[in-house]
């Protein structure tokens, strides 16, 4: 009866049927070894951010949901923290370089409390005195007004030069965090159009990559950064006017012999202050009861006469020592010290810095072909985690022992 097609048909059902089932069973298989294998990946890495505390709960949470999820997540920390640290460094260098620079002030300041000492003793000598109306009007009067209006003109610089200050200190800051957060844009760009960051596969990694990306939008750090230009340069146009007005008067409290030669347009034009040292000559030897107070007019007029030349000299300075932070903030900023705040972020940086690459290499590992089945995944798994001079080198102990708790929870599972 070999042969007979009826016979040949009874037989083959059950046959095709064990096939199909055994089809099933290998795709079933295929499915289930390539969740584990994911999974693997997945849990390890995750127990050693949850361990060292790399991401938030939420972050975590999110990051939970799939491998891609988990490399989007932790390159968003990563460039955050970069940034974060570089801004911290910056704040923290121009604090004390400012600080520093302040010491310029205490010398305006100085000049101006002492300017003040002698034309209080220069006053209080010629209430003593039986001042006429005439020594008043040729003398008193008018050098009266021009110290008080000298001694004004210091107090604005000062004022001038604090605001200065500030604002220069804001631009820096503004510079830097303008810089800082547009490299970190490409740098994370660039990380997210890599082969885990590129095509994302549900809703939940889209919205995990467009938050990253959105996160470091620096539209908001230029514009600070142009209004912190414009402040500078307001402050730094008002000092020069006061500078510009104390040397004007610094001309007018010196022997007409040791002036500057004036332009032709400031001859033709009428000064704006009265000629103190020729008034004041005149008046010594016109009314001899004025000479009484000679040695103060002159302690005041040498002070006038080179207030000018020290007030430039010192916005000078200010200029540059700032100049080197303006213009080159990445060297400068690399030679002062962390503080601790900064370490611990360098130190978390650090290790992620060192997953990011490891992500990426176990998931090309997925894809192997020599590592289909989930046995093989793992033995791949762990050489790739015990590989030398690879960027997680520092940290494959801990992976290592993350993979073998990973690789536990996952056999209870099944």
């Amino acid at each position: 009866m070999i042969g007979c097609p009826a016979d040949s048909a009874i037989r083959a059902a059950p046959v095709s049927g064990a096939l199909d089932q055994y089809t099933m069973q290998l795709s079933t298989k295929k499915i289930v070894d390539a969740q584990l294998k994911e999974a693997l990946i997945s849990m390890t890495t995750l127990a050693y951010i949850e361990e060292h505390a790399l991401l938030t709960q939420d972050q975590l949470q999110d990051a939970k949901k799939s491998l891609q999820a988990l490399f989007l997540r932790t390159s968003g920390e990563e460039t955050m923290l970069r940034k974060l640290i570089a801004i911290l460094k910056t704040t923290k260098t121009i604090n004390q370089a400012f600080s520093n620079i302040s010491k310029i002030l205490a010398g305006i300041s100085r000049s101006g409390e002492t300017l003040q000492a002698k034309l209080d003793s220069l006053r209080a000598k010629l209430e003593q005195m039986q001042i006429s109306a005439e020594e008043n009007a040729k003398f008193v009067g008018p050098f009266s007004s021009f110290s008080t209006e000298f001694l004004a003109k210091i107090r604005e610089l000062h004022i001038g030069m604090k605001e200065y200050i500030d604002v220069k200190e804001r631009e820096a800051q503004c510079s830097n965090v303008y810089h800082i957060a547009h490299e970190a844009r490409l740098r994370l760009r660039d990380r997210l159009s890599g082969s885990l960051g590129a095509q994302t596969h549900s809703e939940v990694e889209e919205k995990i990559k467009q938050e990253v990306f959105e996160t470091f939008d620096y539209g908001e750090s230029e514009k600070k950064y142009k209004s912190a230009k414009r402040d500078s340069r307001r402050v730094e146009v008002q000092i020069n006017d006061t500078l510009g007005t104390l040397k004007e008067m610094c001309q007018m409290a010196m022997n007409p012999d040791m002036r500057e030669r004036l332009s032709s347009e400031s001859i033709t034009s009428e000064p704006r202050y009265e000629d103190v040292y020729t008034l004041s000559r005149a008046a010594l030897k016109s009314h001899p009861k004025l000479r009484e107070v000679k040695e103060n007019i002159l302690d005041l007029f040498k002070l006038y006469q080179h207030s000018y030349g020290m007030f430039r000299l010192d916005f000078e300075n200010l200029n540059r020592a700032i100049q080197p932070m303006m213009v080159d903030a990445v060297a400068y900023f690399k030679s002062k010290e962390e503080d601790e705040d900064i370490r611990v972020k360098r130190q978390k940086l650090q290790k992620i810095e060192a997953l990011i690459p490891f992500v990426e290499d176990s998931a090309q590992a997925l894809i192997d072909k020599e590592t289909r089945a989930y046995a093989k995944f793992s033995k791949k798994f762990s050489e790739i985690l015990s590989q030398k001079k690879m960027p997680w080198e520092y940290i494959s102990g801990d992976l290592l022992r993350m993979k073998v708790m990973a690789e536990a929870e996952l056999s209870a599972r099944m």
